[in-house]
């Protein structure tokens, strides 16, 4: 029995941790907004949505994070490209609504 306990520990320890790392992109936009501008206005959206949301700054940009208690964490990585930025979003899972995803589109303009 402490065999079984300690490999579902591990098991759960390891999905945990692939919760925490962004997977594939689910999508990507240019924006002809400066890294900044478009993550003051995305910010504010998203917390409005997901209080626990935090912005940390990454080599030429942002990351915004959406924290999930159930599924992956939702992550919007906005970096400089060209004369603006690329959005790169990554949805937490398939049973994550797109919410978020519509309140980053929202900011391209």
């Amino acid at each position: 029995m402490p065999t079984f306990r300690i490999l579902f520990c591990s098991a759960l320890a390891a999905s945990l941790v692939a919760c925490a790392n962004p997977g594939k992109p689910t999508a990507s936009k240019l924006t002809a907004k400066s890294p900044e501008d478009y993550a003051a206005c995305v910010l504010p959206k998203w917390q409005a949505l997901s209080p626990q949301t935090t912005q940390k700054s990454i080599n030429h940009g942002y990351r915004l994070t959406a924290p999930s208690a159930v599924t992956s964490d939702e992550v919007l990585e906005v970096v400089e490209y060209r004369d603006g930025s690329r959005a790169t979003f990554y949805k937490g899972s398939f049973l994550s609504s797109d919410k978020l995803r519509m309140a980053a589109r929202e900011c391209l303009e």
